[in-house]
């Protein structure tokens, strides 16, 4: 099974300090990506064929505009589109706005803002909706996508906010999930909609595959939230090619097995083990975040002899 996307974490730095962040982003200084060790992505990119969309995140990529018109804009032999995802602070400069939107459009498959009560601390609205305006012009799509707990705002309230203009832009809402900075918020506050005595353990990563690549040049299996902080890394393209890493993605026993039966096997694993695991999720992403965090799952695959054994 091919991936389709590829997610590009442009740089760990961040204009803003959102006690939600997936991997502590913006609490310190972080890594961006050189000119060079872009180039090196790119041209992996580029061999991989079925790779069609390339999306750029962080931190914050906009801090880094000339960056991100260089993923836009390089040859990579065939049609590819980008999408940014960005708190949209770079919106306050309408002028500057509309030409980095004008000047890429053609190749801007979407602009997805984060918002909601933990970046609107730090970012005022109306640059969000001064860039949905221009990109509503220019015919570019957006999306905003708001994280939420239990008490606070609410996706009812974003959409509020934005007025007329919830009309110009798509919006999409998810509960906060307990990772990175969210694991300081008290366990009482998590939204857990997916029950897994009613639902079945899927990674939601099979819907759209996508890769991540980060400013380490580190490659993981997907764009979760949770990925990062977990043993999931599949390689480094300082030191294999992207392809090649692909290849051991596919035969990995552990991903063949999340990907065509889901966490269900590995759950049955635990069940007999009369070890708990978590069955109130946010998201289903939670489970790789419980299994495979450090190698306590791994070792237990191992003394189980259960591939060996399949």
């Amino acid at each position: 099974m091919d991936f389709k996307g590829c997610g590009i974490l442009l740089t760990e730095n961040c204009n803003a300090r959102c006690k939600m962040c997936c991997d502590s982003r913006g609490m310190v200084r972080g890594k961006t990506l050189s000119l060079e060790e872009l180039d090196l992505i790119l041209t992996n990119i580029k061999e991989c064929k079925f790779i069609n969309i390339v999306g750029v995140t962080g931190g914050e990529p906009m801090l880094y505009p000339e960056l991100v018109e260089h993923i836009i804009n390089f040859d990579y032999g065939r049609e590819v589109g980008v999408t940014i995802k960005t708190n949209g602070f770079w919106g306050a400069n309408i002028e500057k706005a509309k030409s980095f939107i004008t000047r890429n459009k053609e190749k801007l498959r979407m602009i997805s803002f984060s918002y909601d009560e933990f970046h609107k601390e730090f970012i005022d609205l109306q640059n969000i909706i001064n860039i949905i305006d221009i990109a509503d012009d220019l015919e570019v799509s957006t999306e905003i996508v708001g994280c939420f707990l239990k008490d606070g705002m609410q996706p009812g309230d974003v959409v509020n906010e934005l007025g007329e203009y919830a009309y110009k832009t798509k919006f999409a809402y998810q509960p906060v999930i307990n990772t990175g900075s969210a694991e300081l918020f008290p366990e009482s506050q998590f939204i857990k909609l997916f029950n897994l005595n009613k639902h079945e353990g899927r990674c939601i990563g099979l819907l759209d595959r996508t890769l991540l690549i980060n400013a380490k040049l580190e490659v993981y299996p997907c764009c979760s939230q949770v990925i990062e902080n977990t043993l999931l890394l599949m390689g480094n393209l300082r030191e294999e090619k992207l392809t090649e890493i692909l290849e051991s993605i596919n035969y990995n026993k552990i991903l063949h097995k999340i990907y065509t039966e889901g966490f269900t096997p590995f759950l049955q694993v635990l069940e007999q083990k009369g070890i708990e695991y978590p069955k109130q999720l946010s998201s289903p992403c939670e489970l790789c975040g419980f299994l495979f965090k450090d190698d306590w799952f791994l070792k237990l695959l191992k003394e189980e002899k259960y591939f060996e054994n399949l």
